[in-house]
């Protein structure tokens, strides 16, 4: 049985295939909080940052500027795992 892709699996392939970060072990991942309550994940690479939301389960990323490179939304499999 194949395992899961993980999030960071995810925005690590995204930004490799935008030829924004070669090395997924150099991504620095925090946790994103609003009202102390967790909403997601943000990964900072040299030039921008990706965050990938909980509630939405969107990947977006952006440049350091905070421009919005791309956004990347994640499906849902039929047992309501993220896919």
């Amino acid at each position: 049985m194949d395992q899961p892709e993980t999030i960071h699996d995810i925005v690590a392939a995204t930004l490799r295939s935008m030829g924004l970060c070669q090395d997924p072990s150099s991504l620095i991942r925090t946790i994103l909080l609003r009202d102390r309550y967790f909403v997601g994940h943000k990964y900072r690479f040299d030039g921008g940052w990706a965050t990938w939301l909980v509630q939405t389960n969107v990947i977006e990323v952006y440049d350091d500027h905070g421009n919005l490179l791309k956004t990347v939304a994640l499906g849902r499999s039929e047992g309501g795992e993220a896919a």
